[in-house]
């Protein structure tokens, strides 16, 4: 999975706001969305995946967060399959 071609992003502090030019639609992220968009961006999806969960693993219930917010991020076409 990688970020969708055409997808920019505009870090503030420790969120982000990503623009889909195709589309013009904004997508506002949350702290472990910024984070984890900005690992895939800069070492791949599986990195993300591993230093995301290590970053909140004491956060209860963080595994179904992630899989609700990759989904959310595949859905508004911020990442795509491979």
């Amino acid at each position: 999975m990688r970020v969708m071609e055409g997808v920019h992003v505009e870090w503030v502090d420790d969120e982000a706001v990503a623009l889909d030019a195709s589309t013009g639609q904004l997508h506002y992220l949350n702290p472990p969305a910024a984070l984890f968009l900005a690992i895939v961006l800069e070492h791949g999806y599986q990195r993300a995946l591993a230093e995301v969960r290590s970053t909140y693993e004491d956060e209860p219930d963080f595994d179904e967060e992630l899989t609700q917010m990759i989904e959310q991020m595949k859905e508004g076409g911020l990442l795509v399959d491979d």
